[in-house]
C-alpha cells in the first residue's frame, strides 16, 4: 500500500455475500485501503468506518438498497456512494454494475482487471473506483432495466440452460469433459460473429428434428423453454 493510495481515498465495502468478498479480494489485489461492514457488526462500527472513508460500496441486494441509502447513508455528503446493482438507479448513488459472474471461488487478478463496468451517474470510473484499471461505458437511467435484463438473457439463463444440459449428460454418463469444448466453442463462435454463429434444427428449419426433440422433453418443464425460443426464432414453425 503506497503512501499517495492511502491519502487520496479509502473505501468501505458494506455486506458480506459474493460481491462483497469478490471487491475485498480484489481490492486486496490491487493493494488498495479499505475496510468491510456488515450486519453482524455493530452500528458504531459502520459509523467509525464509515468516517473514514471516501467511498463507500454497498454490496447488499437491490431490495434492500433504497433502504439502506435513506436509513444510513443519505447525510453523508462528503462520501462518494457507489453501489453494483445492473438494474437499480436512484439519486444520490453512483451505479457501477461489475459485468461479471461471480462464483464461490475467488478469481485471479487478470480476471478482476478485465471486467467491464457500466456506469450511471458519474462519467467515469475513477471518480467512483479510484484505483482501479477497469474499461468502463455509461449507461442512462432508463437504459438500466432494459441492460440489466440483456445481462440476465446473455448470463444467467444461459447458465440455466447449460446446467440443464450437464444434468442430462450425467443421467447418460456423458462427462463435462465432453461437453467442455462444445460449450466453450459455442460462445467463442457466438462472441467472435453472433450472426453466423448459431446453428441447429431451429437455425436450419427443420421441422423433424424439432418435433422429436419436443416430444423427447415431455413432461419436462424445459420443454416450456424450448418452445418459447421456437416460438421467438420460427414463429411460423408448422405446429399440428
Amino acid at each position: 500500500m503506497n503512501a499517495t493510495t492511502t491519502l487520496s481515498y479509502s473505501y468501505l465495502i458494506i455486506g458480506a455475500g459474493r460481491v462483497a468478498r469478490h471487491f475485498a479480494h480484489y481490492f486486496q489485489l490491487l493493494n488498495l485501503n479499505f475496510t468491510t461492514w456488515d450486519r453482524n457488526q455493530s452500528a458504531s462500527e459502520f459509523q467509525a468506518k464509515a468516517a473514514g472513508a471516501t467511498h463507500i460500496l454497498v454490496a447488499i441486494s437491490d431490495s434492500a438498497l433504497e433502504v439502506f441509502y435513506s436509513e444510513h447513508l443519505k447525510n453523508f455528503d462528503d462520501k462518494v456512494l457507489v453501489h453494483f446493482s445492473g438494474a437499480l438507479y436512484f439519486n444520490g448513488m453512483i451505479a457501477a454494475h461489475p459485468l461479471m459472474t461471480f462464483g464461490t471461488d475467488l478469481y485471479d487478478l487478470k480476471v478482476y482487471q478485465h471486467i467491464h463496468f457500466a456506469l450511471t451517474g458519474c462519467d467515469e470510473l475513477r471518480e467512483a473506483l479510484p484505483g482501479l484499471p477497469n474499461s468502463f461505458s455509461s449507461v442512462f437511467a432508463f437504459e438500466k432495466a432494459r441492460y440489466h435484463a440483456l445481462c440476465v438473457l446473455g448470463g444467467n439463463f444461459t447458465t440455466l440452460l447449460i446446467a440443464k444440459m450437464l444434468e442430462g449428460f450425467a443421467e447418460m454418463k456423458i462427462p463435462v469433459s465432453a461437453a467442455r469444448p462444445y460449450v466453450e466453442k459455442v460462445i467463442e463462435n457466438t462472441l467472435a460473429n453472433p450472426d453466423e454463429a448459431f446453428t441447429g434444427p431451429l437455425a436450419r428449419k427443420d421441422a423433424v428434428t424439432v418435433e422429436k426433440n419436443l416430444n423427447a422433453l415431455n413432461n419436462d418443464p424445459y420443454q416450456a423453454i424450448y418452445k418459447a425460443f421456437l416460438e421467438t426464432l420460427w414463429p411460423e414453425y408448422p405446429r399440428k
